[in-house]
C-alpha cells in the first residue's frame, strides 16, 4: 500500500518524492516458446497446441542468455506459452543456473506431474509461479479446459512437497473477483506462501 500510495503522489506532485533506492536491475520475462495446451481467454499471447515457425531453437536460446548474462540480468522468468512443452527447457534451465541467473518458471501448472517433477527439482528453480484464476468451474472456465483446476492444484502439491518454492499468480477480472478471499483461503490450506495479484 505504501508503495502505491508513494506513486499516487508523485503522479500528482511530479518531482516531490525521492528515489528510495537505485532502480534495480531489469528482470526478463522471456516467452521461451508459443505453443500452450491451454487457450486461456485473458493471454496476451496467441497461442494454440502446435508448433510455430521462426521460434528460437536451442543455440539461439543458450546464445541470447550468454548475452543476457554479460548485460547483468540477475533474473530470467521462463515463460510462453507454456514452458514445459519445451523439450530442451531442462538443457535452457540447468545453463541459466550455470551463469547464476535467477530462475523462475511461470507455468498454468498443468504438465507438471509426478513423471516430470524430478526434473523441475533437478533443474534447481529458485521459483515456480502457477497460474490460479478462480476456483473449480471457474478456472476451468478461464482455461477454457475441464480439469485445468485440478491440474494446476496437482501441479502446486507436487513443487510444494518436492521443496520447491511456489506461488500462486491470479489474474483478477470481474468475473472472477468475488473468488478473492476463497482463493487465499486456499493459497494458505495449501502452505503457498506467495501469492502475485
Amino acid at each position: 500500500m505504501f508503495r502505491i500510495s508513494r506513486h499516487l503522489r508523485e503522479l500528482l506532485e511530479p518531482g516531490s518524492q525521492r528515489p528510495l533506492r537505485p532502480p534495480p536491475a531489469p528482470v526478463v520475462i522471456w516467452n521461451l516458446i508459443r505453443r500452450c495446451n491451454l487457450t486461456c481467454r485473458h493471454c496476451y499471447s496467441i497461442s494454440a497446441d502446435r508448433d510455430f515457425p521462426d521460434e528460437l531453437d536451442t543455440g539461439e536460446v543458450l546464445e541470447v542468455m550468454e548475452d543476457l548474462h554479460r548485460f547483468r540480468v540477475p533474473v530470467l522468468i521462463f515463460s510462453g506459452g507454456e514452458p514445459l512443452l519445451r523439450p530442451d527447457l531442462p538443457e535452457i534451465a540447468a545453463r541459466a543456473r550455470e551463469l547464476g541467473f535467477f530462475t523462475t518458471l511461470s507455468t498454468n501448472g498443468t504438465r507438471i506431474s509426478e513423471r516430470n517433477i524430478g526434473e523441475l527439482v533437478e533443474a534447481g528453480y529458485d521459483y515456480v509461479g502457477i497460474s490460479l484464476d478462480g476456483l473449480g468451474a471457474t478456472h476451468d472456465r478461464f482455461r477454457r479446459r475441464e480439469g485445468a483446476f485440478e491440474a494446476a492444484l496437482n501441479g502446486i502439491r507436487l513443487c510444494r512437497d518436492a521443496g520447491l518454492k511456489t506461488g500462486i499468480r491470479f489474474t483478477l477480472t470481474r468475473d472472477n473477483a468475488a473468488e478473492l478471499p476463497a482463493l487465499l483461503e486456499l493459497m494458505r490450506n495449501e502452505r503457498v506462501d506467495k501469492f502475485y495479484l
